[in-house]
């Protein structure tokens, strides 16, 4: 297909509309927690709650995937019903002085916003050649983490001056978020393509429909051994990362006590900065690195990004290091966790193997998040902040066994 296919070029632009549009409520989720520790004054239960809710509704997402992502004519059905039902809880929970409400909006926009992936990267995998889609998934990844970078400049001094503006702020890029869900769902599908060939699916009852989505789950594990290794390191750099999630809200406000604009220099500015400044360097990786090496460089910046924040101890450079890393880690493996269906599907349906990324997500989230809370109450948050860094890096040997030579490879 040629490069300037009409379908290419408005693939590309809904790429990078909806990212820029999309960014803002990203921007200002990532401050929850903390909006609900200094604000709400929750207890360390109901952030070990937040942080293990969120990663098990991608277990429920699991379902709505598979009904929904698997044949053309519903893959805009999904993107239009998750991306409503994940922003419209949220805008009604903000005008609700109620912490148990925001955490259950909270966990239905990670549930539907996990639901939506499998369609949206189908969607890209139909209209787009493999070198194109990671070329544009990632410049518009780019565009938004950038486009962080100037929000958290004004929005961290305007937290601090008056904390009651972030339901304002809040409902706006909410707002802008539906507009982002529009811009998506009005992207055309290119015709002709192999898609159209899938088999409708037999109707079956609620047992088989809950079982099944398990059974192919277990068997694309069993019949493919390069992804299974794939899964099971994300799954233990992940379980690292997911570990030191529900410590670090306290650590931050209580031991180190950061102020709004430090967080949002930390989680926008410097994450963003690592984001963007190393998101071609990664784009071109992928064509270059074999899949062992590529996920082991994403393993150790993660690992890199629990050790620097435990040296925040000794002043705020370190937290801003830390975040800087952890960007250029997480734009690593932004790219390779979202396409990682098209690189290993081949010929197959994109949406199995992106599935199972989210239901492996949902698993270490029923795990991993209450053990560090209960290892953060009894042994501190800076014992916790270490296992996330050993688990990050031992992580990394399981992707040097049996693995495709060339990530280009396993989409050829």
């Amino acid at each position: 297909m040629s490069h300037h296919h009409p379908c290419i070029s408005k693939t590309r632009s809904s790429i990078f509309f909806s990212n820029l549009i999309h960014e803002p409520f990203v921007s200002l989720y990532a401050l929850l927690p903390f909006i609900l520790v200094n604000n709400f004054k929750v207890a360390a239960f109901q952030i070990v709650l937040l942080t293990m809710l969120q990663p098990i509704a991608s277990i429920f997402s699991f379902y709505w995937s598979d009904l929904l992502s698997q044949r053309k004519h519903t893959l805009k059905m999904n993107l239009l019903g998750a991306g409503l039902l994940a922003r419209i809880p949220f805008i009604i929970a903000i005008f609700f002085n109620n912490a148990w409400l925001l955490i259950f909006a909270s966990t239905l926009y990670m549930l539907f916003l996990r639901a939506s992936i499998p369609a949206w990267v189908e969607m890209l995998k139909i209209n787009l050649p493999s070198k194109l889609r990671e070329k544009y998934f990632a410049i518009g990844s780019a565009i938004g983490y950038g486009e962080g970078v100037f929000i958290a400049i004004g929005v961290g001094m305007l937290l601090d001056a008056n904390i009651a503006t972030w339901r304002i702020l809040y409902l706006i890029a909410l707002l802008l978020g539906l507009i982002g869900v529009l811009i998506q769902v009005s992207l055309p599908i290119r015709e002709g393509s192999h898609h159209e060939k899938t088999r409708v699916k037999k109707k079956q009852g609620i047992k088989k429909s809950f079982v099944n989505p398990w059974l192919d789950c277990i068997h694309l594990m069993k019949t493919r051994p390069d992804f299974r290794r794939f899964q099971w390191a994300f799954m233990i750099g992940g379980f690292g990362l997911m570990l030191a999630k529900p410590v670090i809200p306290f650590y931050f406000a209580q031991t180190l006590h950061l102020s709004y604009c430090d967080l949002m220099i930390a989680y926008s500015i410097c994450k963003g900065l690592g984001f963007v400044l190393t998101s071609p360097v990664w784009s071109r990786s992928m064509s270059i690195l074999s899949v062992g090496q590529f996920t082991a460089l994403v393993l150790t910046g993660f690992g890199a990004f629990s050790l620097l924040i435990v040296l925040g101890v000794y002043g705020s450079f370190w937290i801003y290091l830390a975040f800087f890393v952890y960007g250029i880690a997480q734009a690593g493996s932004h790219l390779i966790w979202h396409l990682s269906g098209p690189l290993f599907s081949q010929e197959e349906k994109s949406a199995r193997f992106s599935s199972v990324n989210i239901v492996m997500c949902g698993v270490r989230g029923m795990l991993a998040p209450p053990l560090g809370g209960v290892l953060g109450v009894f042994l501190g948050p800076i014992i916790v902040l270490y296992l996330s860094a050993i688990l990050c890096l031992s992580a990394v040997s399981t992707m040097f066994v049996r693995v495709p030579k060339r990530l280009t490879q396993v989409a050829s």
